[in-house]
């Protein structure tokens, strides 16, 4: 999900804002809990069906849904000319060598 400034990401069960900078916001809730609270199974799911820029989904949607693994900050030494070599790619290094685990993970665990 994407804002106007920045990204949504979830961390630790919460919704954050990560601006350009890399910092990141906690999302401000804009919900109206007693409305919503007062409102009735039909009204709400009215509402959502009228909703052009999220139509709800079908149970065959669902079914086809992807989840995205949860980002977990950790703490890790790597030889200092690995770092560098991806780093030396500019932005998106950790992104990029969490695709080289990801695929020597899955390769190995279809491996048994």
């Amino acid at each position: 999900m994407t804002t106007g400034k920045g990204k949504a990401v979830l961390y630790d069960g919460v919704v954050y804002e990560r601006r350009p900078d890399g910092s990141l916001v906690p999302f401000e809730d804009k919900t109206d809990y007693a409305r919503l609270d007062a409102m009735t199974d039909e009204e709400i799911e009215a509402i959502a069906a009228a909703d052009e820029d999220g139509p709800p989904m079908s149970d065959e949607e669902w079914a086809r849904a992807v989840s995205i693994p949860v980002k977990v900050p950790v703490g890790i030494k790597l030889d200092s000319d690995v770092l560098d070599w991806f780093k030396s790619g500019g932005r998106g290094y950790q992104t990029r060598m969490n695709a080289v685990l990801r695929r020597y993970m899955e390769t190995h665990r279809k491996a048994g």
